[in-house]
């Protein structure tokens, strides 16, 4: 066979190559249109999406994924897959393994992102994406919380960058670092960061959001000068219209901060002025309302703010401005009862996130403070009507005629509004005042009697629109009935009656109107409980309120007010000793510790039972009281030991000396078994111990120790008895026999009291079987348990 020649060899590998090269380029050809240019469309297309919900540049959240785009995000995934299993050999494989690694962060599945960034690196070395793929695996490092890693990924990454001019990687780098060091909380690191960023990046656009971002980060550390300065950087460098919105309202914020709210007024006003602002105008005149607040131009700040409240009514805005009316109130104004109903209103309402936590705990102490208010008033009321009766009677009925005539005006406006309307329909709406004609129906057959037998039927309501001729129908009436000498004292004494039976009409009266006419706040109350105890419920709510204007509302002068009043005026209640510690916790406010000092030694020395008495020791650094001491345990540890040494009757008498001497200890109940069960077990005396058990029955019947010897008790007796009732009948048989023989004795009841009957039958020296069978019945009382539940001899 002939070898080909040389020159047709080359002809053949030239084409050759060109057929090769032709099937590389019809693959890649037909890879593109069939399965990448829908891919990344597709993709470029969620990517766009999920960016937009990113308004933050260094937002430490990640970005929120719409439930489509996720779905989008499959199919992505779906596609890259194919292109790797059927088009390998085509040059976007690497295009499809970074797509699906970005897929998977976006997803949040940073696990499966690093894997296909590192397969990437594996497998196509030579990728133009290769820079990429190792930024991408840096920030799945950082999302994965191995930070050392992440940040030394990042730190290789930004150097390669920089040295390859790929400016876009850079600011990626610095802004997951930042977003790391935020997320740690390391503020300062962040702005170190940001400070560098600046000298690198060369892109305006983003040096604004980082100067917008260095002016946050200094506020949260409190550097509100150099968060201005970084604000006012931001306009250097054309920043886009919502950052221009954000810097302006941080940086009026700011300057408001520091005082020159006069500049920050200037600054909204301005912007209020542009029409550009228009979808802002909320923001703005909410902020140009707090800041009138802040300059103490109360009634302008309160104009401003209700104008918010009520033009963007339902909004996060209105919420706020009913705040910040709230606060004028309570710090400007100092009308805490206005400010109780606008924080009311303000939880009530949609409120900024940075608003509900605030707004919650400041309602939460003015209904604590109105609430206290309320009870303290009532308490007084009471306290006040029981010193004067005849003024609850006179309140009693000025109650109800305001609420006649206020009904009655109710009811001929509605009745005019129904002739004037001349509409049907009107007869059946609901009332909205809340207030019905058939209220106005009244108990009219009320009857009124006194002790003279005199009655008279009349409307209630009648009564009070009438008491001259209620009056002198009385009068008349005495006059008639009563023409001998005792008229005067008669009559007097049926005033008295019929004064007493005028307080029980007034309170029928509120009693007897409907619950639609009981809308004049609260009817007058007749106290129900003792004087000490309205000097009690006074005290206490006294002691709170002030507690509330020295720790809550920051008003210390009305606290003082409070505690001094209590002191004064209700030394005898149990409040008395806390509300000295709280008037030295005032004095401590007001930096005068040597009155404090005093006041805390006060309840050291003189309240030594009391809980406070340990809360004035560490004010004064003194040693804490044992508020659980007990005496009689130190007593009870020396009876004990007497008896363990045998000394049985002075071991008793030291336990029955703790029951007289402290009867209220938990110990007392303790010692009286003790003293039973001594008698019982080692004295041998069942009498004596009964004794000593019966005691601890009716004095401590709730005790652990009854349940242990009341049955024990319980048997002893009814044994005695049994035995008691034998010997009765003995005797009684003795006597009737004896009688037979002599009449000298004459038995009259069946039953005969023995020992009236052993005087009688027996001589001296004839009254010892009695005694021995006495013995007898006492050595037949056998306890229920020899060992009892609990043995005094065991020490616990």
């Amino acid at each position: 066979m002939e070898p080909i020649p040389k020159k047709s060899r080359l002809i053949f590998l030239f084409f050759s190559f060109i057929i090769f090269t032709a099937c590389g380029i019809w693959q890649d050809f037909t890879t593109y249109f069939n399965l990448y240019y829908n891919t990344t469309d597709l993709y470029d297309k969620a990517e766009e999406q999920i960016l937009e919900q990113k308004t933050d540049l260094f937002s430490t959240e990640p970005p929120t994924v719409p439930g489509s785009v996720n779905t989008d995000l499959v199919k992505v995934i779906e596609k890259c897959s194919n292109i790797l299993q059927f088009s390998a050999q085509t040059s976007y494989v690497d295009d499809a393994l970074l797509i699906i690694g970005k897929c998977f962060y976006y997803q949040r599945n940073y696990q499966k992102s690093q894997r296909k960034f590192e397969e990437l690196l594996s497998t196509q070395p030579e990728s133009e994406y290769v820079l990429e793929a190792e930024l991408w695996i840096g920030k799945c490092q950082m999302r994965l919380k191995d930070y050392a890693d992440g940040l030394a990924s990042l730190g290789e990454v930004r150097a390669k960058a920089i040295e390859e001019d790929e400016e876009e990687i850079v600011e990626e780098t610095y802004i997951e670092e930042i977003v790391y060091r935020k997320t740690v909380l390391d503020y300062t690191g962040a702005i170190s960061s940001a400070n560098e960023f600046l000298l690198i990046s060369s892109n305006d656009e983003i040096k604004a959001e980082v100067w917008y971002e260095v002016g946050n980060l200094n506020l949260i550390i409190g550097d509100t000068e150099s968060a201005i300065t970084a604000f006012q950087n931001v306009f250097d460098y054309s920043p886009p219209y919502e950052l221009e919105v954000s810097t302006n309202l941080h940086l009026g914020r700011a300057l408001r901060e520091v005082g020159r709210s006069e500049a920050a007024l200037t600054i909204f006003e301005d912007m209020r002025s542009e029409d550009k602002y228009e979808e802002e105008y909320s923001d703005i005149e909410l902020e140009i309302g707090i800041t009138e607040s802040v300059l103490q131009n109360y009634t302008q700040a309160i104009d401003q703010l209700t104008k918010v409240d009520t033009t963007y009514k339902n909004t996060p805005n209105s919420g706020a401005a009913r705040f910040e009316i709230a606060k004028i109130y309570e710090t400007g104004l100092v009308q805490l009862d206005s400010a109780a109903v606008y924080y009311k209103k303000a939880v009530a309402s949609s409120l900024p996130k940075d608003y509900i936590l605030t707004a919650k705990d400041k309602d939460r102490v003015f209904s604590r403070y109105t609430s206290i208010r309320n009870d303290l008033s009532i308490y007084n009321k009471q306290k006040f009507y029981l010193h004067n009766p005849e003024q609850f009677v006179q309140d009693s009925i000025a109650y109800v005629q305001d609420s006649l005539a206020i009904a009655e005006e109710i009811a001929e406006a509605k009745e005019l509004q129904e002739i004037w309307s001349g509409l049907d329909s009107l007869l059946n709406q609901s009332d909205t005042t809340g207030f019905y004609q058939d209220s106005l129906k009244v108990a009219d057959t009320l009857v009124v009697k006194d002790t003279t037998g005199f009655t008279t039927r009349d409307s209630v309501f009648a009564k009070i629109r009438e008491p001259e001729r209620f009056d002198s129908l009385m009068a008349a009436h005495f006059d008639s009935m009563f023409v001998n000498k005792t008229f005067d004292l008669e009559k007097k004494r049926l005033l008295e009656e019929q004064k007493r039976q005028n307080e029980l009409l007034a309170s029928q009266l509120t009693s007897e109107l409907p619950d639609t006419l009981k809308f004049k706040n609260n009817p007058p109350k007749r106290p129900l409980i003792s004087e000490d105890s309205l000097n009690t419920n006074i005290a206490k709510n006294q002691l709170e309120l002030g507690n509330l204007f020295l720790s809550e509302l920051n008003i210390p002068d009305s606290a003082y007010w409070y505690y001094e009043n209590t002191l004064s005026n209700y030394p005898n209640t149990q409040y008395y000793p806390t509300t000295i510690y709280a008037m030295g916790s005032y004095y401590l406010t007001v930096d005068q510790k040597a009155r404090a000092d005093s006041l805390f030694n006060i309840i050291y020395e003189n309240y030594r039972n009391e809980s406070i008495v340990n809360a004035a020791a560490d004010k004064l650094n003194k040693p804490f009281i044992d508020l659980n001491y007990d005496p009689a345990l130190e007593r009870y540890s020396q009876a004990e030991t007497l008896m363990l040494a045998g000394n049985f009757t002075e071991a008793v008498d030291n336990l029955y000396s703790i029951f007289k001497e402290f009867p209220q200890s938990d110990i007392a109940p303790k010692a009286l078994y003790t003293c039973g069960w001594i008698y019982e077990n080692d004295i041998k005396d069942p009498e004596r111990a009964s004794q000593y058990y019966d005691t601890l029955i009716v004095n401590y019947p709730a005790t652990e120790y009854v349940k242990i010897t009341a049955p024990k008790i319980t048997l002893y007796k009814q044994e005695l008895r049994k035995r008691e009732l034998a010997l009765q009948d003995s005797l009684n048989a003795l006597i009737v026999s004896d009688s037979l023989g002599t009449d000298s004795l004459i038995v009259e009841d069946d039953f005969i009291n023995p020992e009236d009957t052993i005087q009688v039958a027996y001589e001296d020296d004839e009254q010892k079987p009695v005694t021995e069978e006495k013995k007898e019945i006492e050595k037949t009382i056998i306890p229920i348990s020899k060992e009892p539940v609990w043995n005094p001899r065991r020490r616990r």
